[in-house]
């Protein structure tokens, strides 16, 4: 969807006097600043571990809402998605293959844990359930060939999303999604395993679904080396990376961008309360995933039950969030202060957006904010208070001239 700032009539008689005109006077009424697509990227770290099949199964039949939701917005979003697992090593510190035992060990896609990887799934696993987890590699030392980040583009996205998620369950049982989640986002440079996946000037959100909390232990002594010690407080408090050290990481620039994430955590959360409580069940405490999401604040996270038997809801929420606030424009306007902002909501109330100029006291009041160009980049609208923009919400940008 592309929103046009449409050009009210100008009054050109002042221009009239002028010796010559302004390179960047406005003489034209039917001449037209457009709204560009948002960047949106969407990382998921999907558990692998051996008791995750079910919670895999109900991640793929909500994955519409999901979609839907980033799809249906009034600005346009040009979102993408990449699917990591939690597997980075095993108990001993040494980066296992998988499948090694079980059903598919005789079969040829005996691989390294991705370890931030992004992975692709055999989409034959969408009909045979036993299939999940066969992800696609090449022959070594090929990296992975099936689609592994999808754009909103792709004809295929719904059902290589639905593939990809259905990451299996033979994977590490020693989940370090914090570990995952920087690797991949580590790399993405030029010849990195995951080139490609952040670009230029997009927003970056994670979501991390799991029933277990994060057992992340980057540096010797490495004495996590059982499911139990993972799991105890003690060594979640005195053994495991600092969850602050994921924290500076994600509020400090990834890929050369400060890109203040948005973070979503679907674990053992109460579904009435949000309390981490592990549903009341055998799911371990997300004692670490908590204090990751306290840390990032309000506005920037969400967590969800992974007890709920769909996660519709969740993903829905999730999507919300993931609205785009900052609109690149194709094209600057000759003078901010001849931006008129509306937004007309869902229900049809439409609501004045006053607009200031970034960095100017006005522009914490302002229900519009707009950002000159810099460094050769492109002028940006970004819409707060009252105009913050919800899906289906439709943002109007006019360029009123005076004579």
């Amino acid at each position: 969807m592309r929103k046009t700032i449409g050009i009210a009539p100008v009054l050109v008689a002042a221009l009239a006097a002028c010796d010559s005109v302004p390179a960047n006077a406005v003489t034209r009424c039917d001449s037209a600043v457009k709204m560009g697509a948002a960047r949106t990227d969407i990382l998921f770290v999907i558990d692998d571990s051996g008791s995750m099949s079910q919670e895999q199964q109900a991640l793929k039949d909500s994955l519409y809402a999901f979609i839907a939701g980033l799809a249906g917005t009034g600005i346009q979003n040009d979102f993408q998605i990449g699917v990591t697992t939690t597997s980075v090593t095993d108990f001993d510190e040494q980066q296992a293959e998988y499948p090694a035992s079980g059903p598919f060990a005789s079969l040829s896609y005996r691989v390294p844990y991705p370890a931030g990887r992004l992975v692709a799934v055999d989409p034959a696993a969408l009909t045979d359930p036993a299939l999940a987890g066969k992800l696609l590699f090449g022959p070594p030392p090929a990296e992975f060939v099936g689609p592994r980040i999808l754009p909103a583009t792709s004809p295929t996205l719904q059902d290589d999303f639905k593939a990809n998620v259905l990451v299996g369950i033979l994977g590490s049982g020693k989940e370090q999604p914090f570990r995952a989640a920087r690797r991949a986002l580590e790399a993405t440079g030029p010849g990195a395993p995951n080139e490609g996946f952040l670009r230029a000037g997009a927003r970056l959100a994670i979501v991390f679904l799991s029933d277990e909390d994060d057992c992340s232990e980057s540096a010797p002594p490495y004495d996590a080396t059982t499911n139990d010690l993972c799991h105890a407080a003690a060594t979640k408090a005195n053994l495991l990376d600092p969850v602050s050290d994921l924290v500076s990481f994600l509020d400090g620039p990834i890929a050369g961008e400060a890109r203040q994430p948005i973070v979503a955590v679907i674990a053992g959360y109460d579904r009435s309360t949000l309390a981490p409580t592990g549903c009341a069940t055998s799911f371990d405490l997300p004692t670490r995933y908590t204090e990751l999401l306290d840390a990032l604040g309000p506005g920037r996270t969400i967590r969800a039950s992974i007890c709920e038997p769909m996660f519709d809801a969740a993903l829905s929420s999730i999507a919300n969030l993931l609205v785009p606030q900052t609109v690149p424009l194709e094209g600057a306007p000759p003078d901010w202060h001849m931006l008129v902002a509306t937004v007309t909501k869902a229900g049809g109330e439409v609501v004045s957006c006053p607009v200031a100029a970034a960095g100017t006291p006005e522009a914490a009041a302002a229900g519009a904010v707009y950002t000159p160009p810099l460094e050769g980049g492109t002028a940006t609208v970004t819409f707060q208070g009252a105009c913050t923009l919800h899906r289906a919400d439709q943002a109007d940008l006019r360029l009123v001239c005076a004579g």
